[in-house]
């Protein structure tokens, strides 16, 4: 018996040949898009996990940098021009670590560099700009022995100016200092002069925390939480004498100063020295000052007021006593960030 076969069997073959083959183009294509799916997935991942460590190593630069300014208690110790020189530096566990450096950029201003290392070949740096008193540079600003808005000198009262740069009793002569020598050992300084402009003295644009009483970038505030001696409650700083300094002493409202004392003396308000009394280093006062007869400074005097010189006192210039005593007030030896914005990073690669 010859079998029969149905008229649409061929065709119906090709029509599930055709089906398979469109599945099967199917499927590859949705495997496709799922490795395709899976790799961008991996790669966010990948990516997501990069920006976690990198913003971890961002958070170690600038925590260094913060640990800088909270912890650095010396003067600066790079040169304009020269090497950075490492600060600080620490771990953040068995495979990353951070490190701070210091350039400096100018006589009184720094950038802090901090480089993080976290494994391999990530490094994260990021940088501020900060202000580092020099006392040198400090003491070359002055432009005259006293300073001030107005400076009134009795009959028998003196100014002295010269021998800038000489030794006195307890007090080393700094004519070796390129800065000092530069600025005030050349022609004769004058005995007295004007205030100067902003940022020496003077708020500028810098707020009113700088208005009236100004020590570079440390205003009155900062000076006052800086101060290792306070007299606005009526106190008294150890005994002073030269070579015997007292570091940075402070005074809100009217000072009435006796005794003998030595250091950086800045008051907030009026001042007076009374009768025998002596102050060996800086004074700067933002309103007036007086110095009863027979009273002396040995150093250099800036005031935002009248300062007024009575009977025989005597105000014997000495850059160096201003230097010594901005040398051992080591509380102010510390970075002080910009009053602007400050943070430069993040920096890109080879800035270390």
């Amino acid at each position: 018996m010859t079998k029969r076969t149905s008229a649409c069997e061929s065709p119906c073959r090709r029509r599930e040949g055709f089906a398979l083959v469109a599945a099967l183009l199917a499927l590859i294509v949705l495997s496709g898009l799922a490795t395709a799916a899976v790799l961008a997935a991996v790669g966010q991942l990948r990516a997501a996990a990069t920006a976690g460590r990198v913003m971890a190593g961002r958070a170690a630069a600038r925590g260094g940098i913060e640990r800088v300014l909270a912890e650095t208690r010396n003067w600066p110790a790079a040169s304009v021009g020269d090497s950075a020189v490492e600060l600080l530096a620490g771990t953040l566990g068995p495979s990353a670590s951070w490190r701070v450096h210091d350039l400096r950029i100018a006589r009184e201003f720094h950038v802090l560099v901090a480089v993080a290392a976290l494994g391999g070949a990530l490094r994260v740096r990021d940088a501020r700009t900060v202000w580092w008193l020099d006392p040198q540079s400090r003491v070359a600003t002055h432009r005259a022995v006293v300073e001030g808005a107005s400076v009134v000198v009795g009959a028998n009262a003196r100014v002295l100016a010269d021998s800038l740069l000489a030794g006195r009793s307890g007090v080393p002569a700094c004519d070796s200092f390129p800065l000092l020598a530069a600025a005030l050992g050349g022609a004769v300084v004058p005995s007295v002069g004007g205030l100067p402009h902003p940022p020496d003295w003077g708020a500028g644009g810098d707020g009113a925390d700088f208005a009236s009483l100004r020590l570079g970038w440390l205003g009155r505030s900062t000076l006052a939480a800086l101060a290792d001696h306070d007299l606005s409650g009526g106190g008294v700083p150890a005994p002073g004498c030269p070579g015997c300094w007292a570091g940075l002493v402070f005074g809100a409202g009217g000072v009435r100063w006796t005794g003998s004392g030595a250091g950086v003396l800045a008051v907030d308000g009026d001042l007076v020295l009374a009768s025998g009394s002596s102050w060996t280093g800086l004074l700067i006062v933002s309103g007036d000052v007086t110095l009863e007869p027979a009273s002396t400074v040995l150093g250099l005097v800036r005031s935002g007021g009248v300062t007024t010189l009575t009977g025989t006192s005597a105000v014997d210039g000495s850059a160096c006593a201003a230097f010594e005593a901005l040398n051992a007030a080591t509380s102010l030896a510390r970075p002080i960030p910009t009053p602007a914005r400050s943070w430069l990073g993040p920096l890109p690669p080879g800035t270390d």
